[in-house]
């Protein structure tokens, strides 16, 4: 018995490739003529391309609130595919009827669709190609033509349908906020016809200038009653400490007090018509003039007294009576103006949502205009010169090769699993060392 080696010597790995060498190159040489052969005998294909533009102008707009609300029109690459890929869309490129599906998927093995600028394009911008493969470079040229028109042709419709579609929720929702406008109009227009606000104003002022002045009276009050009242108390002093007789009569006495300078002589008039107006028993006997003057005085004091006394409790209640006004007219005024600002809220709320919605009217109107010429095709596919390069050379190389390689592995994967053979015995002969193959006798 002997032991199976693990070591794999260099010269073991070339004897192995050697000895599959030809099984290698004979799998190369066929492979790749099969793959030459295959491709020489495949019919010529022409490709032809269109180029599609779709290009929705964005109305452009100060509000940026209309702008945030105005919805996009515009196609992105995997909406416009969806559109192209459409039966009735590829009937029309292939000229095959759109319930022939077997036709249709036949078809659309030989069309292509490419985005080209996607990074430099705008919102709403898009740059298609669409490629057709056909047999002549006439067909391949009218399906690539057909193709293109008949998506564009898709892409205008959708996006005509959707901005359609923006037009009458933008119309519906205009008619609720329009509603919505003339309720709170109607309801100020109903508060301003019975506001009452500059009569309440008025009469507030008035109770204030009518509290203003009775403050101003009743410190005059105040002073007149303390003065009053203390000349009246003066009065009643002198008038305890007179007798009250004398021996002239009133007319004597009030010459002698004008002879002597005491009153002057307008006074003295004034006093003797006082004097006439008198009871003749009051003025007949030896009254004294200056008692009784004092006494006239005293009355007429104690009277004006009395009236400020009843004036300054008048004005004291009619005070009391513009506070409570005041406080009316105050709570009755603070409660106007709280319903007019409300009032004046709603309105302006209700205007400004309008606004926002109507001036959305104009920019979707200018975009239903721009839509019709959103999308086009700017570049037709016209018939090519030659038939798409075939590359037979690179492709039958590639075929060598890999099959060359899934020999080489073969051969090793045989070798690795082939049953290992004894090792070779080693004798001397003639002073040289020779090994016998136990197997074969070599």
């Amino acid at each position: 018995m002997y032991e199976p080696r693990d070591e794999i010597s260099l010269r073991e790995l070339y004897l192995v490739f050697r000895s599959g060498l030809v099984a290698i190159v004979l799998a190369a040489v066929l492979a790749g003529a099969a793959a030459f052969l295959y491709l020489s005998s495949r019919p010529e294909v022409y490709q032809a391309t269109a180029t599609v533009q779709v290009n929705v102008p964005v109305p452009e707009t100060a509000n940026e609130e209309a702008a945030w609300l105005l919805p996009p029109a515009g196609l992105g690459m995997n909406s416009y595919r969806a559109l192209a890929n459409r039966p009735s869309v590829l009937a029309d490129a292939l000229g095959v009827p759109a319930g022939d599906t077997t036709a249709l998927r036949e078809g659309v093995r030989r069309l292509e669709l490419e985005a080209i600028d996607t990074a430099a394009q705008a919102r709403g911008q898009l740059t298609v190609t669409h490629t057709a493969n056909a047999a002549t470079a006439d067909e391949a040229a009218a399906v690539a033509n057909r193709w293109s028109a008949s998506s564009a042709q898709a892409a205008v419709g959708a996006m005509v349908q959707t901005v359609n579609s923006n037009a009458e929720a933008s119309n519906r929702e205009l008619a609720l906020r329009e509603a919505d406008l003339q309720a709170a109009s109607a309801a100020w227009t109903e508060f301003s016809q019975d506001d009452n606000r500059g009569v309440l104003t008025s009469l507030l002022n008035a109770q204030q200038q009518i509290q203003r002045d009775a403050l101003l009276r009743s410190a005059e009050l105040e002073n007149l009653i303390v003065t009053t009242r203390a000349r009246r108390d003066m009065l009643q002093a002198v008038l305890d400490s007179r007798t009250g007789a004398s021996s002239q009569s009133l007319a004597s006495q009030l010459n002698a007090m004008v002879a002597s300078g005491v009153l002057d002589e307008a006074t003295a008039a004034q006093l003797e018509r006082s004097l006439s107006q008198l009871p003749a028993s009051v003025t007949a006997g030896s009254a004294d003039l200056m008692l009784l003057v004092s006494r006239t005085q005293l009355e007429t004091l104690t009277s004006d007294l009395a009236g400020f006394v009843a004036e300054q409790e008048l004005i004291t209640r009619k005070m009391g009576e513009a506070d409570q006004q005041i406080t009316e007219l105050r709570s009755e005024l603070a409660a106007v103006n709280q319903s007019a600002e409300r009032l004046e809220q709603v309105l302006l709320r209700a205007r400004t949502a309008y606004d926002s919605v109507a001036e959305l009217a104009p920019l979707i109107r200018l975009q239903q205009g721009f839509i019709g010429n959103s999308a086009k095709v700017v570049v037709e596919a016209v018939p090519p010169l030659e038939a798409k390069p075939r590359n037979r050379l690179t492709i039958t190389l590639a075929a060598a090769v890999v099959a060359g390689l899934l020999a080489t592995l073969f051969v090793f994967l045989r070798a690795a699993v082939r049953e290992p053979s004894p090792p070779a015995e080693r004798m001397g002969f003639n002073s040289r060392q020779y090994e016998i193959d136990r197997t074969s006798g070599g």
